[in-house]
């Protein structure tokens, strides 16, 4: 129910919305009233009042049409390009962006040109300048559409292929087992073992591909205070046999004092430095080391993962933390893993809003290292 109060106020805004719009005829109102009166005051003839009075007159219709005819113009003008922005049904094409985009800058650069025929009719360099800024909106909208268009289908592309790999390994093993080879001591169990490690593969990738999709829509973490040095150690303890299987050496050296805490998801942070050591051991032959280092920095501490591996060649350094980015694809895929432990590095630590650096040489090894608030 509309209260009194509200009504005055729907009132005022009317006659403020009146006043602005026909201001200018309300000027030459007034001028003609004042006028008459003046004229009335001085004992003009009537003649020359009557004269006088349909001059205004016939100067207030021409304004008003004027205004008219100004607003049909700039009414036509912008109608004709929102018309040709909107897509036609027959043609629409959904995913089609390359094709819009082209279309929409060939309508700005037209606007650019046919305006100024225009420029000179009032209002009509305000309609223009926001009609200009939607077009420009569509235009980087149509873009970020594209770029995402782009991601899906090379994403979709990878998973496809990832999974397709341990599938056809375990489909190989099982039919050859099934062909007699279950039968033979001597196969069968290197059979079985090929599709139980492409399994575990499978499953590897299937839980990335999972923890990578959480990240992207915004997990929420659980942060707390926690000693850093200590979660390194208890991650260490639990790589132990991985790292002893190669004869790699991983250590922890800590110029942190164990008392010292930061503030973050202990169990995401785990989840990093798991990922990194395992990189790390990936590419790392026979009787190398992988030291991690904790330093004080300013109010914050400074976690790194320091390998002697083979490295990462400098073209490929930025994009080793895209999905399913390989640098040598044939080895990578032989040593195992989904490809995606990198990215999911990098989602974690900017949802703690630090970001990873690396430093790599080729046959020196790779350094990785970030931040934590403490």
């Amino acid at each position: 129910m509309v209260t009194g109060l509200t009504q005055i106020k729907l009132i005022k805004m009317n006659i403020k919305r009146f006043l602005t719009v026909n201001k200018y005829i309300i000027i030459i109102l007034l001028v003609e009233i004042i006028s008459i009166l003046t004229l009335i005051n001085i004992n003009t003839t009537l003649p020359i009042l009557i004269f006088i009075t349909v001059s205004y007159i016939v100067i207030s219709l021409l304004f008003t049409v004027s205004n008219i005819n100004s607003g049909n113009i700039k009414s036509r003008y912008f109608e004709k390009y929102a018309a040709d922005i909107k897509p036609r049904d027959e043609t629409i094409d959904l995913n089609n962006y390359e094709e819009k985009i082209i279309k929409v800058n060939a309508i700005i650069e037209e606007m650019k040109i046919t305006s100024d025929d225009y420029i000179n009719i009032h209002g009509f360099s305000e309609l223009y300048d926001s009609f200009n800024n939607i077009t420009k909106r569509l235009l980087n909208e149509l873009n970020a559409a594209k770029i995402f268009k782009v991601n899906r289908n090379e994403f979709l592309g990878n998973v496809a292929h990832e999974l397709r790999t341990p599938i056809f390994a375990i489909q190989l093993s099982l039919e050859t087992l099934a062909d007699g080879a279950v039968n033979d001591p001597e196969v069968n169990l290197n059979f079985l073992g090929k599709a139980v490690r492409q399994s575990n593969r499978l499953k590897e990738l299937v839980d990335d591909l999972i923890s990578i999709s959480k990240l992207e829509a915004g997990m929420k973490l659980s942060k707390r205070y926690f000693s850093i040095n200590n979660l390194i150690r208890e991650t260490i303890n639990e790589l132990s046999g991985i790292v002893s299987n190669k004869k790699i050496t991983l250590s922890l050296e800590n110029e942190t004092s164990d008392n010292t805490h930061v503030f973050a998801d202990s169990e995401r942070i785990k989840q990093v430095l798991i990922n990194l050591i395992d990189n790390s051991v990936k590419y790392t032959l026979e009787n190398g080391s992988i030291i991690l280092k904790t330093t004080d920095s300013d109010k914050c501490v400074l976690i790194s993962v320091e390998d002697t591996g083979l490295g990462i060649p400098k073209e490929d350094l930025p994009r080793i933390f895209e999905r399913f980015y390989r640098v040598d694809k044939t080895r990578s895929r032989d040593m195992g893993g989904s490809g995606l432990g990198l990215s999911i590095v990098k989602h974690i630590l900017e949802l703690h809003n630090s970001q990873i650096k690396v430093d790599s040489e080729t046959d020196r090894g790779t350094k990785f290292e970030f931040t934590l608030p403490v």
